[in-house]
């Protein structure tokens, strides 16, 4: 059990509290929100969880789900599944910039006209997108399906957003730009709850993505903090690991000081957030929305740093990448409740569509959770027992390195492509186990339940039997679309 579950399961036994249920209030159709954080792994908050008690409040009103995932441990593909419900290779957004992914290549495969926002819209669904929407978005164009619209408009450190077809930059020195889009989502709930029809917000934040620059008022916070130090930091023996990680030599101080840095800002800049979501609860409370409203707290991705003798970064299969924090409340949802279910990205869209009753495309591959937010969620074995990972690699060489925090070598500059980067890759992970296979034929082979931190790669020494079911199920996702990839995530 984590450090959060664990203090939302004392907080109800000295409530002398049970599990209890919300009570769903209204036949009215549901609000949703979902608050998108950027770069959040898992255990950020998971250490911390008394320094941002908004988050804490969130989970102790409803359910955390303790296996949440994402499929493509990037920003772009991640978004995309999430807008679509599908895994990568599927939507064949595979990267942040054009021409592998991005905003261009998302509105040029037509990706646009079909996303949870069109489908609540035509279902009579208030739709707005507020903060972070995908890499290169630039301009005033608002995509179709979304009334109203305060994207991020330029890179990851940009302080513009298009407003409703209005690009309006705000001074970093006056303005954080979290606690803007706080104000713009304030804004629209307010708004939203003098309307009749349901809505559905957007909310991505820029927080913790580096270089997290916290709000001023945070700056001073975390000062004793220290970078983490699993066993799997800066890793001791990597000789089992493929290539690409065993050419890494152990980190030095030079290399860890600025890590400790940004592990210190992105605790600063969560601070916010945290506020943040306080202030939309409130706002909820105050125009009686609360109640008929689910909330949705996630990640695009994870991030390591310096596990493994990777630098920071993410787009890798390693757990840390992989895994985010996903709290839900609303209607129906059990209080204080956690969920061992494998949960996907790929399964907010279907999930939002079914919540609003929206009619979705056949082309999802996710699945809803809403049957995991009611008191008889399915057993674990009813559920899916395994789901595929995707991370495929870019035309520029140095893409790759920057952002799976590979250590470039010296010579980078003149050695062949073929020798440096994280290669792409494909992987399985089940509930016991993590399966790669990586584009240069190299493999990795992990027991979860008996080493956590991905220490010994087992693929020499495993068991035939298993090393061929994993082969076996990880074919049958391999380019598996729709019913299929819900059926061979099943086993079947």
């Amino acid at each position: 059990m984590t450090i959060l579950a664990l203090l939302i399961a004392v907080c109800w036994l000295v409530a002398g509290c049970g599990t209890p249920t919300r009570i769903v209030g209204t036949s009215d159709p549901p609000n949703v929100i979902l608050v998108l954080a950027d770069d959040l792994d898992a255990r950020l908050l998971e250490e911390h969880p008394a320094d941002y008690p908004n988050l804490r409040e969130l989970a102790a009103g409803g359910t955390t789900f303790e296996n949440a995932f994402v499929t493509d441990s990037l920003c772009c593909p991640s978004r995309a599944t999430i807008l679509r419900g599908q895994y990568a290779h599927n939507h064949r957004i595979v990267g942040n910039w054009w021409p592998q992914g991005g905003s261009r290549k998302f509105r040029e495969l037509g990706r646009e006209g079909s996303t949870v926002a069109t489908w609540l819209k035509d279902e009579g669904y208030r739709t707005a997108l507020i903060g972070k929407y995908m890499n290169e978005y630039h301009g005033t164009r608002v995509p179709p399906g979304w009334d109203e619209w305060y994207a991020i408009s330029g890179d990851h450190l940009s302080t513009r957003l298009s407003e409703n077809g209005r690009v309006v930059g705000y001074d970093p020195e006056r303005h954080h730009l979290d606690d803007v889009l706080a104000e713009k989502a304030i804004g629209y709930v307010r708004r939203a709850a003098d309307d009749d029809s349901p809505f559905f917000m957007w909310l991505g934040t820029s927080a913790p993505h580096a270089p997290a620059k916290p709000a001023l008022r945070h700056e001073g916070a975390f000062p004793n903090v220290r970078l983490p130090r699993p066993p799997s930091f800066n890793e001791e023996d990597v000789s089992d690991k493929p290539d690409w990680v065993r050419d890494n030599a152990h980190l030095n101080a030079k290399q860890i000081s600025p890590m400790e840095d940004i592990y210190r800002n992105r605790l600063q800049s969560m601070l916010a957030v945290d506020e943040m979501m306080g202030r939309i609860v409130d706002t909820l409370k105050e125009s009686g929305e609360l109640e008929n409203t689910y909330v949705f707290f996630t990640s695009d991705n994870g991030w390591h740093a310096g596990e493994h003798r990777l630098t920071t970064g993410k787009w890798t299969a390693y757990e840390e990448d992989i895994r985010v924090p996903l709290i839900v409340r609303g209607p129906g949802v059990p209080e204080g409740r956690t969920l061992d279910h494998l949960v996907l990205n790929n399964d907010l869209a279907p999930t939002f569509a079914k919540l609003g009753e929206a009619q979705a495309p056949g082309f999802l591959d996710g699945r809803s959770l809403k049957p995991l937010l009611s008191d008889d969620a399915p057993p674990l074995e009813d559920w899916r027992s395994a789901f595929l990972v995707e991370a495929a690699t870019e035309l520029d060489g140095t893409v790759v390195p920057l952002l799976s925090g590979d250590q470039l070598p010296e010579d980078w500059r003149s050695a062949s492509r073929k020798d440096w980067g994280r290669p792409g890759l494909e992987a399985i992970r089940t509930e016991e186990h993590l399966y790669v296979e990586y584009g240069n034929g190299e493999r990795e082979l992990y027991d979860l339940r008996e080493d956590p931190y991905e220490l010994d790669n087992r693929y020499g020494t495993g068991d035939p039997e298993l090393l061929r079911l994993l082969r076996g199920r990880l074919a049958a996702l391999r380019g598996c679309s729709g019913a299929a990839c819900r059926a061979a995530e099943d086993g079947h």
